[in-house]
């Protein structure tokens, strides 16, 4: 398991990881902003999927190097890569975890829930076969209890992690 302790935010390189990761956000939400604007509004919302992982009573999440909070581990799930394979691959690249998906807690739609893009999110349920925890430009993996983050939580992954605790399938 993780380390339980909170990562270090007074190194120097997490401070210019967090500089990069909000720029890259940034730039991110003009892209898609003007892609919106060219296409008069015709264009899809992004897909992005993640991952609910319980162990202990604490769950696997990553505190964001921009800023923005506790998320699930997950992402934007790319041209030629299934929802399923998006999930395999940000968690692995996010946690050093290799996972196996067992369920789906939900899928996320609100028109807010991303403050730099229009995405739908689907979040799945699973668990940790093997790996080594490590971070990644988008932040630090850590264990906690729901609890913990709850009020701390970017994007709509309270509402995940409280229906994945309310065994509650969410399809808005």
């Amino acid at each position: 398991m993780a380390s339980q302790g909170a990562p270090n935010r007074t190194t120097q390189p997490r401070k210019q990881v967090t500089m990069k990761e909000k720029i890259k956000g940034l730039l991110a939400g003009l892209a898609y902003r003007l892609i919106v604007l060219l296409t008069l509004g015709q264009i899809s919302p992004l897909l992005g999927a993640g991952v609910v992982i319980e162990q202990d009573g604490k769950f696997l999440l990553i505190d964001r190097s921009d800023g923005l909070g506790f998320t699930v581990p997950g992402g934007i799930v790319r041209h030629r890569e299934t929802i399923e394979q998006c999930v395999l691959r940000e968690v692995r690249e996010e946690t050093g975890y290799e996972v196996n998906i067992t369920g789906v807690v939900g899928v996320y739609s609100s028109l807010k829930r991303d403050p730099r893009f229009r995405a739908v999110a689907i979040a799945y349920k699973g668990y940790i076969v093997s790996g080594s925890p490590h971070g990644s430009g988008e932040g630090e993996p850590c264990w906690r209890r729901a609890e913990e983050v709850f009020g701390h939580m970017a994007f709509d992954c309270e509402q995940m992690l409280k229906d994945y605790l309310s065994g509650h399938q969410r399809l808005s």
